[in-house]
């Protein structure tokens, strides 16, 4: 992805978001401490704390789902039964520790500098450990705590201007609790949960500093041990367990408009814990840790997406050691005010006006039929139609090969170009070659040749590259064709979890996905391309292990269907790295070694051993899958690759060549 940041010109962002490269709002803000607006304001860093149990600081981006550790973030003194909130500039994590001997420390995180430092002034009034906090932009407030018995109603409220604390009487909770949650919104905080608050939900008032019960938003069940997040809508309360230290996974959301809680079964954490900690941004929460009083440590991280209410386990945002009891904060948590870019100058500008780019259509080349094809076809998405394009063959006859591309042009390589069969029984190729849309012609680049010769490989990527995968007899290598300088290089960070070959791949703007793989496996990786690095998403593992697939989607979904002898469709969420079987977008036969790709609406899959010319077509709305025949490819063959400007969702507008003048 582009580094768009510092774009303020109309023309800039419009050539940038047509490239497909245009950073979404909740991305732009990546944490670099470095980086000021040209008034020096401070963008609002999209990332995450995670201290205590212990004096560790952990620090999660979440553009990228990735957790590193920030030593000179590290908490004052080690600590567990800690409580945190903050604003749009830091977070302080106040009080901890446990019977006989609680803290009233309260540290304070500076994210534009990754140092927390203790501001003796802002104190917790009375030491204690086991509180929860929550606030606005202003002010945080602390309450309850303990130890258990002498637990407390307290309310302290820390000014964030002048670094101090003091009781707020009025803010009291209405019982005397520890161990529970809080989050909430620019107005109010909510408290929920925990040791002697049962399912009680408190509600405090920011502008009035006062708090009262409100049942109707009390917890699906009681329980302590639990942690808090949420947006401007909603709060979610998850983990604990109750007084026999059973850990659980239940996810409640409080709706602030109505203030009512329900449970939400498909938010539940994937794994079971108490003593976790969360925070998040506008979008997503995120629940990390877990551990203590009794229940094992564990550095697992789930994420929480609002719009879906949804959770997935994020193996990349884990924490670095496995610990609980701690807390964490975040610059855009709890509605807290997103500084945003500054706006255009209003003076006049060039812009370049909008025209449709790439061709819906998709190339199918090489195979076996069964002998050793060189042959190009061209299906026209909006008939259904395939004819030979000559011009565009293959400079060499070859099989086992992998395809992706961009908007533009198709790259073919790897592949078996002598023996018999789809074994290795003689020599695979590094070639790579080159096919050009426009033209319908197709030329070698040996500069783009594969790191080294491979066959029965995978490979997806964007608009800027193209990512190839697997060799038969095991590797995991990845290579990384990038596409304006057409040259190849192999990335080790993107190397699959597993070695394997006889792979699916696609992928949308931002990830690609390498799903199954001999001897029938079925692992998903996923390759997240700003930072060419891999992980296995075991939520989105195939649902049978299988090889000889073949794998198609669009911006929000990838298709894997078919191997060895199944019609199998099995169906990837982007937004939450699942998947499932979908039997009505089944293959209309049982084949394997076929070859896919496709649009935004519909993906083609053609060809497949038994020798088939066989082309079948998946609506994506739908989840449908029927036989088209005119359609079909023009000679029977497996082992053949495929590419298409409109796959993996590729951009279908970009600049025209007529600028207009504002």
């Amino acid at each position: 992805m582009a580094d768009t940041r510092g774009v303020f010109g109309l023309r800039q962002v419009l050539l940038f978001k047509n490239k497909n490269e245009w950073v979404p709002l909740e991305d732009v803000w990546n944490g670099d401490p470095a980086i000021r607006f040209s008034d020096g304001v401070q963008e609002t860093p999209n990332t995450g704390y995670f201290g205590g149990g212990g004096n560790l600081m952990d620090k999660v981006t979440y553009a990228s789902d990735t957790t590193v550790a920030v030593p000179g973030a590290n908490l004052s003194a080690a600590r567990g039964y800690v409580a945190a909130t903050g604003n749009s500039e830091a977070g302080y994590f106040g009080g901890g520790g446990d019977q006989p001997t609680p803290l009233s420390i309260i540290d304070k995180t500076t994210y534009s500098l990754d140092t927390t430092a203790a501001v003796p002034g802002a104190n917790l009034s009375v030491a204690r450990g086991g509180s929860a906090a929550t606030g606005n932009s202003t002010a945080g407030y602390f309450g309850g705590g303990g130890p258990g018995p002498s637990l407390k109603s307290r309310m302290d409220k820390v000014t964030y201007a002048s670094d101090t604390t003091a009781a707020v009487p009025g803010a009291n909770l209405t019982v005397t609790r520890m161990w529970f949650g809080a989050t909430g919104n620019s107005t109010s905080g909510y408290f929920g949960g925990g040791y002697n608050g049962g399912s009680r939900m408190d509600k405090l008032t920011y502008s009035s500093d006062t708090t009262a019960a409100v049942p109707g938003a009390n917890l699906s069940i009681p329980r302590m041990a639990i942690a808090a997040t949420g947006n401007s809508d909603a709060g979610y309360f998850s983990g604990g367990g109750d007084g026999q230290r059973n850990p659980g996974t239940i996810m409640d959301k409080v709706t602030y408009s109505s203030d009512t809680t329900a449970a939400i079964p498909s938010a539940n954490l994937i794994a079971a814990r108490s003593y976790v900690a969360a925070t998040g941004n506008s979008s997503s929460g995120y629940f990390g840790g877990g551990g203590g009083n009794g229940t094992p440590s564990t550095s697992q991280m789930d994420k929480v997406t609002y719009s879906s209410d949804t959770t997935v386990a994020i193996p990349t945002a884990n924490l670095t050691t496995a610990r609980g009891t701690g807390a964490a904060s975040s610059a855009k948590a709890n509605a807290l005010p997103v500084v945003e870019p500054p706006a255009p100058s209003p003076t006049s500008q060039t812009v370049i006006a909008i025209g449709p780019v790439g061709y819906d259509t998709g190339y199918f080349g090489g195979g076996l039929t069964p002998a050793r094809t060189s042959s190009m076809e061209k299906t026209t998405y909006s008939s259904s139609t395939t004819v030979a394009v000559p011009g565009a063959n293959l400079t060499v006859a070859r099989n086992s090969l992998a395809a992706t591309g961009n908007s533009t042009h198709g790259y073919f390589g790897g592949g078996l170009i002598s023996g018999g069969g789809f074994f290795p029984t003689t020599s695979p190729t590094a070639q790579m070659e080159k096919t050009t849309y426009s033209s319908d012609t197709t030329a070698a680049v040996p500069g783009a040749a594969l790191s080294a010769p491979k066959q029965l490989l995978a490979a997806t990527g964007n608009s800027e590259a193209g990512y190839f995968a697997g060799n038969y007899p095991s590797s995991a290598a990845m290579d990384k064709v990038t596409y304006a300088s057409d040259t190849t290089a192999a990335v080790p960070g993107a190397n699959l979890t597993v070695a394997r070959y006889a792979i699916g791949a696609t992928g949308n703007s931002t990830s690609g996905y390498f799903g199954g793989g001999y001897p029938g496996i079925s692992t998903m990786d996923k390759v997240t391309y700003s930072s060419d690095t891999t992980v296995a998403v075991p939520s989105a593992f195939l649902t049978i292990g299988r090889h000889r697939l073949a794998a198609t989607g669009n911006s929000t979904s990838g298709y894997f269907g078919g191997g060895q002898t199944t019609s199998l469709m099995d169906k990837t969420i982007y937004s939450s790295d699942t998947t499932t079987a979908v039997p009505s977008a089944n293959l209309s036969v049982a084949r394997g070694f076929l070859a896919a790709t496709g649009n935004s609406t519909h993906g083609y899959f053609g060809g497949g051993n038994p020798t088939t010319s066989l082309m079948d077509k998946v609506t994506y709305s739908s989840d449908t899958t029927i036989a088209v025949p005119g359609a079909n490819l023009t000679v029977a063959r497996y082992v053949l690759a495929a590419s298409s400007s409109r796959a993996n969702a590729l951009p279908t507008t970009g600049p025209s060549s007529t600028p207009v003048i504002i």
